[in-house]
């Protein structure tokens, strides 16, 4: 009887683990792609100071 249980519970987390794991990718690559758009916006805002900062000295 607990050897049917067990082999339905471990059907049913092999079929369950997949979605896990996409959603698991997807959350990641969700996170990096923000976490670089805000590297990037941080970096343009960074030089245009920069540059700004450089006119004025001239």
């Amino acid at each position: 009887m607990t050897e049917h249980f067990t082999g339905q519970h471990n059907k049913a987390r092999l079929e369950a683990s997949p979605n896990r794991f996409f959603l698991a990718c997807a959350i990641i690559a969700l996170s990096i792609a923000f976490l670089m758009s805000v590297a990037l916006a941080g970096t343009t805002a960074f030089r245009k100071e920069w540059q700004y900062a450089s006119d004025a000295k001239i």
